[in-house]
């Protein structure tokens, strides 16, 4: 527990951040989704950029933009389905409801610590968790999480803190998108 106390202390501490990242689905070892992207946090607010769609949450109001279809679908989204794609979520369940042990590994040339949760309880959500912590200065750098059968797995490719968002960088840019569809469904 004290390698993952020592990450998420870490994590506080840096405040508003930007994580690049990887994120891939498995259907046993079949890789059977993938996508890149950049994630900003600030407490419970985030925006999420990737090729097909950009988020933004302003804490209580989410917009999800499909440049595609040049469309914005609004929502109030409950806390666990924003918990589902804020990693800030990751600082805390480590400490209740799971078995965990660790082990020194290495993942991507970078010594690691290797640390696996295990779910006491069956009705849990997640099942398993596993969480490669470089070990030089305790960031993350994958999360692999298992809910029923498939596995996802998110690798940071690269992490930046302390940066300057204000509030309004959360919430959608409508003077941005002049000609966008709006589809409110709070």
């Amino acid at each position: 527990m004290k390698v993952l106390d020592i990450a998420a202390d870490r994590i506080r501490k840096a405040g508003n951040v930007q994580i690049e990242y990887k994120a891939s689905i498995f259907s046993g070892a079949t890789e059977t989704a993938t996508t890149v992207g950049t994630m900003w946090l600030q407490e419970s607010k985030l925006k999420l950029e990737t090729e097909d769609i950009i988020t933004w949450y302003d804490g209580k109001t989410r917009w999800l933009y499909v440049p595609s279809s040049n469309e914005v679908s609004i929502d109030a989204p409950s806390k666990k389905e924003m918990a589902a794609i804020n990693p800030y979520t990751f600082m805390n369940i480590y400490k209740k409801g799971f078995k965990m042990t660790v082990k020194e590994s290495v993942l991507r040339g970078e010594a690691v610590y290797e640390v696996y949760l295990k779910a006491r309880y069956a009705k849990m959500d997640v099942k398993e968790v596993y969480v490669d912590i470089r070990k030089s200065d305790y960031q993350p750098l994958c999360v692999r999480v298992r809910e029923d059968k498939d596995w996802q797995r998110v690798s940071v490719l690269s992490f930046k803190g302390n940066l300057q968002l204000d509030d309004k960088f959360f919430t959608f840019p409508k003077d941005e998108y002049p000609d966008v569809l709006i589809n409110d469904m709070r």
